[in-house]
Parts: C-alpha cells; structure tokens; sequence
C-alpha cells in the first residue's frame, strides 16, 4: 500500500512539472500566448483615435492579447464617418494585427482602402498604418496600387503616404495614367 502511494504521489509531481500552462508553441504560432485573453467571432472592434472619428471594423475574429497589448482580427471590413454621418474612409482586409495602447497595425492578405471624399483607393497586399504620425508604408518590393476617380492610376513599389497632407510616394513607378478634367 506504501509503496502505491509513493509511486502515485511520484506519477503526480511529474506530470504537474512537466505541464505548462503557458506553452513554448505559441512563440512558434506568432501569437504572443497559445490562447487569447478574449477569443471573438462575428464582432465588431471600435479603434478609437485621439482627435477624429473612431474607425469600426467588422471581422470574422478577433483575438486580444492583453499582456501582449495586441488584437489579432482575420476577415475584416471598415469605416470611419464624420460626425454628420459621412463615409470618409472604408475599407478590407484579410487579416491584421494591431497595437493597442498606440493604435499602429499592420494589415495583409489583401488590402482596400478608400478614401470617399477625395475618391481613391489604395490596394496593397501589406500595409503598416503608424498612427502617430498618420502615415502607411509598404515594403520596399512590394506592390502598391493607387486609383482616383477610376481612371487615374499609379502603381509601385517602396510605397510611403501621409493621410495628414494627402501625400502619397513611391520609391520606384511601375505604371502610372493620368487624366486631366
């Protein structure tokens, strides 16, 4: 009887010591936990902005990662309107991750933003939004589209805008049509 409650007790302190209840594959996943702090299907996540209009987004998921203080969204629309209920940006993307306590993000897997007052769009496959300084950037080799009243078109790479002046570069033109009115 002793010795079966020896190896019991034995069997129990090994498996406790080998268990972990934050595992080692979440750095392997890309997420900062293996299992968010709040885990949202079908939702909606308002990203509140010092000075303007809050930007709703719509997602399929959202994961939030409050030590990480980082939000996780995969398939997803958005929307800002000004105070009388105008659209003043719109937009998708495939999936995101954003930063919490400053609002930057990064969105890939297919990204749309239109801008409804001016009339363009902006179609990249990644963007970084850096919210201090309300600029978005793209990789240097990476694609980036922009279209003004459906005819304008630039398109490059080394892609860098401000939304603050409405200026938009490119470090190197692949195609570019422009219309005077």
């Amino acid at each position: 009887m002793r010795n079966t409650v020896v190896i019991l007790v034995l069997l129990s302190v090994l498996v406790c010591t080998s268990c972990s209840f934050a595992p080692q594959d979440a750095v392997a996943s890309g997420r900062p936990a293996r299992f968010p702090d709040m885990h949202l299907f079908e939702t909606r996540y308002v990203l509140g902005l010092e000075g303007s209009d809050p930007i709703k987004i719509e997602a399929k998921e959202i994961e939030l990662y409050r030590e990480a203080q980082q939000a996780y969204i995969t398939d997803a629309t958005f929307h800002q309107e000004s105070t009388a209920g105008e659209t003043l940006f719109s937009g998708s993307f495939g999936s995101a991750v954003v930063d919490t306590e400053n609002n930057d993000m990064t969105l890939s897997d297919g990204v749309t933003i239109r801008n409804h007052r001016e009339r363009f769009n902006i179609t990249a496959d990644e963007l970084t939004w850096n919210h201090a300084q309300q600029t978005v950037r793209a990789e240097a080799d990476s694609l980036v589209t922009i279209m003004w009243k459906e005819h304008d078109i630039l398109r490059g790479t080394g892609f860098h805008g401000d939304f603050a002046s409405a200026t938009f570069e490119f470090t190197t033109m692949e195609e570019g049509i422009l219309s005077h009115e």
